[in-house]
């Protein structure tokens, strides 16, 4: 697990993923959900988005491989009076059944996957026709493969792609209706960056979190992020 990934479980940053919370709302707003769908959120972190969509009265399953995040999560659920928990589980090995759920919601976390394995895991627990939402990280314009190399493996990325590699790789696992969701710049203004600190942290991460903030200054013009929605 890379030094980012340790970096935002011990600082409990919610809302991670480019565009925060708010952005989150704006995408599930766009899907006009009926009030039964089963919504499965990967990568939950703190679990700021399935605690939001269990407010909503969804039915919501949340994971994550990190187990502080778990722990972080479920605490949010415990205090919110949510009536379900997060459990520690990776994409690529899901364990729910075929055909489990109406939405699959991933924010800033099929990168840190082995894309082919967790997009047929996806596919798996979609049921016939619903749909997958993602916000993941895209490379906006070519990047020396030496710049490249150090970006996925400060991040921890096993890939980082462009829009077209993108939907060469949805369309490959056999998704459909791949669409970028567009937003006006008024709808992705993050609130400010909600954390759960852990009572100790690693003198290291602060560092970590630095590094971070000057790599997205150096590559601005380089790497964006997009929101895509396709179906099964």
């Amino acid at each position: 697990m890379s030094d980012y990934v340790e970096m935002l479980a011990y600082f409990g940053v919610s809302g991670a993923h480019p565009g925060g919370i708010e952005l989150t709302k704006t995408m599930i707003e766009h899907l006009n959900l009926a009030s039964d769908d089963r919504i499965l959120d990967v990568g939950c972190g703190t679990g700021q988005t399935a605690a939001y969509l269990g407010h909503l009265g969804y039915e919501v399953e949340a994971i994550d491989t990190h187990p502080l995040m778990i722990e972080k999560a479920n605490l949010r659920f415990e205090r919110e009076q949510l009536p379900f928990r997060a459990q520690q589980a990776s994409i690529e090995h899901l364990p729910f059944t075929d055909d489990s759920f109406s939405l699959l919601i991933s924010e800033s976390v099929l990168s840190f996957t082995h894309l082919p394995a967790a997009l047929a895991e996806i596919k798996r627990v979609l049921a016939p026709g619903k749909q997958l939402i993602a916000n993941e990280a895209v490379l906006k314009v070519p990047l020396p493969s030496k710049e490249q190399a150090a970006i996925r493996e400060f991040y921890g990325f096993h890939s980082l792609f462009s829009f077209p590699e993108w939907k060469k790789q949805l369309a490959s696992a056999g998704f459909r209706d791949i669409q970028i969701l567009s937003f006006d710049e008024h709808m992705v203004q993050e609130e400010p960056t909600e954390m759960e600190l852990s009572d100790q942290i690693p003198p290291s991460l602060y560092d970590t979190l630095q590094t971070h903030y000057d790599l997205i200054q150096t590559h601005r013009e380089h790497l964006s992020h997009l929101v895509f929605e396709c179906t099964v």
